[in-house]
């Protein structure tokens, strides 16, 4: 949808370009000449210029603000999420949500505790699969995800319940 796109930042960057050149030269003009500008309509003009392009860069910097949209956010760049249990076994995971690219993606469980757990993905009440049950261990779960969101989770009884899910967005 066109319209919910955030608006094209090109305009402020230009006129913030303008005003920053502005900067310089009446900079460089000042060090050059310590009389610059010698008249009262040169004072008026470079304080004239310098209000309209402070008023110009301002609007723009209003005019071209917004969201950024869901394509502009930054991709994931990897297929693989990396997810460590609680290592004093209480039934959580070091992270609530986390994002792969789209494809055969890897989840990497860590559980350093002597409770058991797993990880589990669902979507709805589909699960697309799930990890060996492990405690004092490390495995890992492959499985093939389209663009969307998905629930993982640990499917020892009573885990998830009590908190150990999180969301997973694949792009």
């Amino acid at each position: 949808m066109l319209i919910a796109a955030a608006p094209s930042k090109v305009p402020f960057y230009i006129a913030g370009g303008l005003l920053a050149l502005w900067a310089v030269v009446i900079a460089f003009s000042g060090i050059r000449r310590p009389d610059f500008p010698s008249s009262k309509a040169g004072r008026r003009g470079v304080i004239g210029t310098s209000v309209l392009l402070v008023i110009g860069a301002v609007s723009m910097a209003v005019v071209t603000a917004g969201e950024e949209t869901e394509s502009e956010a930054a991709a994931p760049t990897s297929s693989e999420l990396r997810l460590v249990a609680d290592p004093d076994g209480v039934p959580a995971f070091d992270r609530k949500t986390g994002t792969v690219k789209a494809g055969t993606a890897t989840i990497r469980f860590v559980n350093a505790s002597t409770i058991d757990h797993n990880v589990a993905v669902a979507q709805g009440s589909r699960e697309l699969g799930r990890s060996p049950t492990i405690n004092g261990a490390d495995t890992e779960l492959k499985v093939d995800l389209r663009p969307g969101e998905y629930e993982y989770y640990c499917a020892v009884d009573g885990h998830r319940a009590a908190g150990m899910e999180g969301v997973l967005t694949v792009r």
